[in-house]
């Protein structure tokens, strides 16, 4: 299982979790986020591991496995639909990626961004203010209850 813990960016209270979980070469995926304001979500797995700047240009672009070939980028996640209480809940299986195989396709060490609005094609800009409202690095947690990484 791979889990990320998002905290807030941008000055924002956005925060949450999601899950990758390996099932017989699929994998489950589902999350659970605060604090959004209401609309459309994108929702990407970012190519670095990395959370700490303000803005989470850090996590880098979107990921795709070299190998893709696929008008999907291996990062691009479902979409958040929030309503009015700022909540928003999720899961569903893919097939494209993978949790703790050391594959090129495999999501533990990258980063999970939650983006403002709908955004096709996300790039990291440092110093600026931008729509990235939540980050979190994408961690191992075989054997660990959820509640004890988060």
């Amino acid at each position: 299982m791979g889990v990320a813990k998002l905290t807030p960016k941008n000055g924002t209270t956005v925060r949450g979790f999601i899950s990758f979980t390996q099932r017989e070469g699929k994998v489950e995926i589902a999350g659970d986020f605060f604090e959004l304001y209401s609309g459309s979500h994108s929702l990407y797995i970012h190519e670095v591991g990395n959370c700490s700047s303000p803005n989470a240009a850090s996590a880098g672009p979107v990921w795709n496995v070299r190998s893709n070939t696929s008008s999907k980028r291996t990062g691009d996640l479902r979409q958040l639909r929030v309503g009015s209480e700022g909540h928003a809940e999720f899961s569903y299986t893919a097939s494209d990626i993978s949790v703790g195989t050391g594959k090129p396709n495999d999501v533990i060490g990258h980063s999970v961004v939650v983006h403002a609005m709908v955004d096709p094609d996300p790039k990291p800009e440092f110093g600026v203010r931008n729509g990235w409202l939540a980050c979190g690095v994408i961690q191992r947690s075989d054997g660990l209850n959820l509640k004890d990484i988060l």
